[in-house]
């Protein structure tokens, strides 16, 4: 009989859009917006954003720059929907900025 504490977890799936093959290393480094129906993600493995110079969504500098800003935001007495304390919207700024938008 097998116990939970016995058997080995599944290798990771993913799909590799650049390759257009499976991948165990698959991460999403893009997210294409649509006007409407829902967005679409991209996804590459390991060699192909290596070969390409993909980054991974999630070190992005605008999505660095958001989970920074969300954090400090959740944590601080100063920020509110009416404003932001100094810091927040210095990191509201950078946010913005790594996004292309002027602040």
């Amino acid at each position: 009989m097998t116990t939970p504490s016995s058997t080995t977890a599944p290798a990771p799936f993913g799909w590799c859009h650049w390759h257009k093959g499976p991948s165990g290393t698959a991460v999403m480094v893009d997210i294409v917006e649509q006007n409407s129906g829902p967005g679409a993600a991209l996804y590459a493995c390991a060699p192909c954003r290596e070969q390409r110079g993909l980054t991974p969504v999630v070190e992005q500098a605008h999505e660095v720059a958001y989970r920074d800003y969300l954090i400090h935001t959740t944590d601080c007495a100063g920020c509110s929907r009416l404003g932001r304390c100094d810091v927040g919207g210095r990191l509201r700024d950078i946010y913005q900025k790594a996004l292309g938008a002027t602040p």
